[in-house]
């Protein structure tokens, strides 16, 4: 089944969302309530809770009071409250200036016996409270017996989103919290509609004789903090910065005959009552992350247009860790080059304005460039969607933003597809210096360096005798790039603050006993019909994950296939030959559809099997979606640089330390041999061992031995000894060691045969070496078994196999391998029992005659392969892929 936009999961959260809003609108009198949002912000949230935000010097928003109150007015709130962080600044204006306004603000307190900060909105104060509450909230104990004896309300905000150095709060905080607070906020319009449903069950779970459990275990009063302890009252708020959402996530209020009353109270002292009595229902609707990618979007629209340079030395002299402060940097570096690119800062202040209603003019249209039109378009549309006051309005949005990105990756990947096709033809293979790159590989500590715009060589990359110049080929490049990173990094950030804590909430659904997220593994991959030994083993994978329904989906990218059941496949945004290695294509994929997708299949880990752009799509889904992420390791990359690259011993360290950190970047990591399991592990490549598995292959299926078939199959004598060689036809597979081994087994042996089976790049180099070989070519699976059935020996003359199925295949069919001594093979051979093993070409020739020269050792070999194949059985191994990657309920 192919992956739907909803699964069993969301449909649920979404179902009890619904039902909530349902009871929520017939818990009161309709004509006694009115609405009011009690979570929202304008630019007075001007010093950011988030310490990169206080590094960076920039406030939490721009927005002007005016504007949110327009936005409030037209999403139809009755009252108005503005809590700003940590002071009622926009409240106490505009009270001054006549408007009737419930004074609020959201405060950041510390708990500090758990060293945990949240927020708590707190209303109905003055300028003289305000000031008390500010010295207060170091201490959140202190701050609520404050308000609890003036009798100034509180409502816990978000209480799955904290603040915490190291870790996240045990369930025995927010046990304490219980006894806190009396109302809780669980309709967030920022959050999620998972988090705001566990804060509901939660909120639900806390009965008067649970309250009292707490109470006797923590040796807390329930009416200390709290005027109605056992009234636990639920509200919603849209905690908008940006002015975008402002009131579609919200508080209806009830108040007994609020007709008559309304004529005679101000609003917002009927509004502080009505919090005060906990007479509140929330109102709202669906959430993802649209609504926080949409806002963290202008966010960074703002910040380009309007913010500074936050100063070296504020960085530096800042509180923060050193992480924080190279990301300051970063960032600091990124807007100011966003800075200097005026068509990319014309379509973000075009962006801006759209997201805020502010419809691009006509005559706009006709100055852009052709290509760049639909963009324009879509900005209109948005900035039409502005003025509509649904729900829908968010995935009106979403959708447009969505195009908008296709269509800039598209103009990028059609201009780097023209740059890079040019790039092949001035560049000769023999000519290209990978050695030469791979020691000059560096990350220029200035960021204009990456855009060629340095004055002196920074902008030079050399290709052999050739140099390309970096400004020449990105030419055309920048605006797309950098306008389509804003997109996909307001994406990234936005599920990364609402899954950064994802560990609390499995635990706090475990907890409660419901909404628990499915565990559901994504296995991404860079191929899948290359005709190699990594696409046969998914297509193998494959096949056991639909034989057993398994929770697992395998995600490539191609432009020819089509998704079938546990099988998605993305279109590539483009698709490069690069210089050093013509045989494989590089794939690009669209990863804000895979971003998409990942939300959407309810996944909550990754699996990665290659080490391209797919591969960089698990490191991005591993640290936006707070998720898993392992690689199986397939190819013995040290190897492949040294036998088909041919790097210089230098590069071959550099090398091996860019795989050190790549592979350590994953939380855990599967090889196929112990003698890659010891490399990770050691000095050199410094893994955990508790995050290195062993794992293996099975052999498919229709592998068994069948009737020898010599004269069908070779057109021999069934009585023919016959040596056999299936696989890629490719130097990495050490083919040119068969032509000199041949000579010296026939030596021995004149009448013997070798059959060759595969194709590959040096399949001539081969047949001139080796012109009396029988070459088959390139078989469908389906033909192998009868061929291993009806040769005498296997050879495998590679280093370079991690596990080889070539191995397991022959085994299975009872036909002996002879191979090296290293990596895959030697795991499954066992020697002079089911095969051979050999130091050099040499020896591989000596083992090949004492084997032929033995037909009793023969037979007895052929028996002990099949029984050998019979240890890798696909139950066995599955089942331990599912324990070790946490799928499994005794992981």
């Amino acid at each position: 089944m192919v992956i739907k936009s909803e699964r069993p999961f969301y449909e649920s959260i979404i179902s009890e969302l619904n039902e909530l809003i349902r009871f929520n609108e017939s818990a009161y009198p309709k004509n006694e309530l009115f609405r009011i949002d009690l979570h929202c912000h304008d630019h007075n949230s001007n010093v950011p809770d988030e310490q990169l935000g206080r590094i960076l010097n920039v406030p939490e928003t721009w927005l002007p009071t005016d504007s949110l109150m327009q936005t409030l007015q037209k999403h139809g709130m009755d009252s108005v409250t503005i809590t700003n962080h940590n002071n009622a600044r926009s409240c106490f204006e505009l009270l001054d200036k006549g408007h009737d306004i419930l004074v609020g603000a959201e405060f950041s307190c510390l708990v500090p016996d758990f060293q945990v900060g949240i927020h708590v909105l707190t209303y109905g104060f003055n300028v003289s409270q305000e000031e008390t509450l500010n010295k207060l909230r170091k201490n959140l104990y202190a701050f609520l017996e404050y308000t609890r004896l003036n009798d100034i309300p509180t409502i816990w905000a978000h209480p799955l989103y904290f603040y915490k150095k190291n870790g996240t709060p045990p369930m025995d905080f927010f046990n304490k919290m219980a006894l806190m607070f009396e109302r809780f906020e669980v309709l967030n319009g920022q959050r999620d509609t998972w988090q705001n449903m566990l804060v509901k069950r939660w909120v639900e779970s806390l009965t008067e004789k649970k309250i009292h459990e707490i109470s006797k275990s923590q040796g807390i009063d329930p009416g200390r903090y709290c005027s109605h302890p056992f009234k636990k009252s639920m509200s919603g708020g849209s905690d908008s910065h940006m002015g975008i959402f402002s009131g579609l996530t919200g508080t209806k209020l009830y108040t007994p005959d609020f007709e008559e009353r309304r004529k005679h109270t101000k609003l917002s002292d009927l509004a502080l009552e009505a919090i005060r009595a906990g007479r509140m229902v929330a109102y709202g609707g669906h959430n993802n992350s649209e609504k926080m990618m949409i806002a963290l979007l202008d966010y960074f629209c703002q910040i380009a247009l309007n913010g500074k340079d936050p100063g070296l030395l504020r960085i530096l002299l800042h509180k923060g860790d050193t992480r924080q402060k190279i990301t300051a940097l970063l960032v600091a570096n990124g807007f100011a080059e966003l800075r200097q690119h005026k068509v990319t800062m014309k379509f973000i202040n075009l962006f801006h304005e759209s997201l805020t209603g502010i419809e691009p003019h006509f005559t706009k249209r006709w100055l852009i460039p052709k290509i760049y039109k639909p963009i324009f378009l879509q900005t209109k549309e948005i900035a039409q969607s502005f003025n509509t006051k649904s729900e829908s309005s968010a995935e009106i949005y979403k959708n447009s933003i969505s195009r908008i990105y296709i269509n800039l990756v598209s103009i990028l990947a059609d201009r780097i597809i023209s740059k890079t096709e040019k790039l092949n033809k001035n560049i000769q293979t023999e000519e290209f210096d990978l050695d030469y790159i791979l020691a000059n590989l560096e990350l220029p500590s200035e960021i204009r360096s990456f855009l060629g715009t340095g004055k002196k060589n920074g902008n030079l990359i050399s290709a052999g005798k050739k140099q390309q110049d970096v400004a020449r080929f990105l030419d055309g490049l920048s605006f797309p790039f950098l306008a389509s990173s804003v997109i996909l990094s307001a994406h990234f950030v936005s599920a990364r603050v609402l899954y950064n804590n994802r560990s609390l909430l499995n635990t706090f659904s475990e907890s409660l006993n419901c909404l628990r997220h499915p565990k559901r593994m994504l296995w991404l991959s860079d191929t899948w019909n290359d005709n190699n030994g990594v696409s046969m083993v998914l297509k193998s994978m494959l096949d056991a994950i639909r034989n057993r329904n398994l929770p697992i989906d395998i995600m490539v990218c191609s432009k020819n296939l089509q998704s079938e059941d546990h099988l998605i496949v993305i279109k590539p945004i483009a698709e490069l030959k690069v210089p050093f290695y013509h045989e494989q294509d590089v794939r690009i994929p669209d990863y804000l559809e895979i971003h998409h997708k990942f939300l959407e299949g309810e996944y909550d880990r990754v699996m990665c099997s290659t080490e391209g752009p797919m591969g960089l799509a698990g490191l991005y889904l591993k640290h936006a979606y707070s998720v898993p992420a392992s690689f199986f390791i397939h190819t013995d990359w040290l190897t492949f640089s040294k036998k088909v690259l041919n790097l210089k011993k230098e590069n071959h360290a550099r090398f091996r330390r860019l795989l050190r950190a790549y592979y350590k970047a994953f939380d855990s990591v599967f090889v196929l041999n112990t003698e890659h399991y010891n490399w990770l592990i050691n000095k050199k490549m410094e893994l955990n061992k508790t995050s290195v598995f062993l794992t293996a292959h099975w052999p498919a299926p229709q592998f068994r031995k069948l009737d020898p078939a010599k004269k069908q199959l070779f057109n021999f004598e069934e009585n023919q000894k016959v040596m056999l060689y299936t696989g890629r036809i490719s130097l990495e597979k050490g083919i040119m060691e068969l032509p000199a081994i041949y000579k010296t087994v026939k030596a021995s042996f004149p009448g013997i045969k070798l059959v060759i089976v595969g194709s590959g790049p040096a399949e001539p180099q081969l047949k001139e070496a080796l012109p009396d070989a029988i070459y088959k070519g390139w078989v469908e699976p389906s033909e192998l078994p009868a061929i291993y059935s009806s040769a005498d020996l296997l050879l495998l003359p590679s280093k370079f196999d991690t596990f080889s199925c070539v191995v397991l295949e022959s085994l299975k069919c009872g036909l002996p391998v002879v191979a090296y001594n290293t990596m895959g093979p030697k795991d499954i051979i066992q020697h002079k029992v089911n095969g051979l093993l050999a130091s050099n070409p040499i020896d591989m020739a000596h083992q090949i005659i004492h084997y032929f020269n033995n037909p009793g050792l023969m037979e007895e070999m052929k028996i002990a392969a099949i029984k050998r194949a019979d240890d890798y059985t696909d139950d066995k191994i599955i089942h331990k892929l599912l324990q070790d990657t946490g799928l499994t309920k005794d992981s």
